[in-house]
């Protein structure tokens, strides 16, 4: 639940929202939607669980507009052990790893509208991106200059 709120805040505080879970478990059962975790505000479920270590989920945050336009970035990302200099009450921390390696596709961006922060993020993950696949296009050019297009700095 308090994954679900951080992901909303900004739609919220402009008072827009997104009718749907921003995120699920995947490959629990080998179905779309799954228990026994979920991100998201409006539990549909009884005997909710949190997430842990070694849990696929997806992160789906979106927005759309009635009749205009939407949009929704879906990424599937393994949960796993914080590395953090402390352990406060000897718990461990849980952080995401990304799990989907496709370039986000910053054609759609419009730079001026994000922060600093949002930015360096997106070039962040398409250098991520570009450093894990490209090793397996190694023998394909064609994919590979297009990797390269796709990642590039905004």
């Amino acid at each position: 639940l308090q994954l679900d709120i951080v992901a909303r805040q900004f739609l919220w505080r402009v008072g827009l929202d997104y009718g749907h879970g921003t995120g699920h478990l995947i490959g629990h059962f080998l179905n779309v939607h799954e228990g026994p975790a979920y991100i998201g505000y409006r539990n549909r479920q009884r005997g909710m669980i949190p997430l842990e270590k070694g849990m696929v989920c997806s992160n789906e945050p979106g927005y759309y507009e009635t009749g205009k336009y939407g949009i929704r970035i879906e990424n599937d990302l393994v949960v796993k052990k914080a590395d953090t200099p402390n352990k406060f009450n000897d718990v461990d921390y849980l952080c995401f790893e990304h799990f989907t390696m496709v370039p986000l596709q910053t054609k759609l961006v419009k730079k001026e509208m994000l922060t600093q922060r949002e930015l360096d993020w997106l070039n962040s993950y398409n250098q991520e991106v570009w450093e894990k696949v490209s090793p397996l296009l190694k023998d394909d050019e064609k994919a590979l200059r297009w990797l390269k297009k796709e990642c590039e700095k905004i």
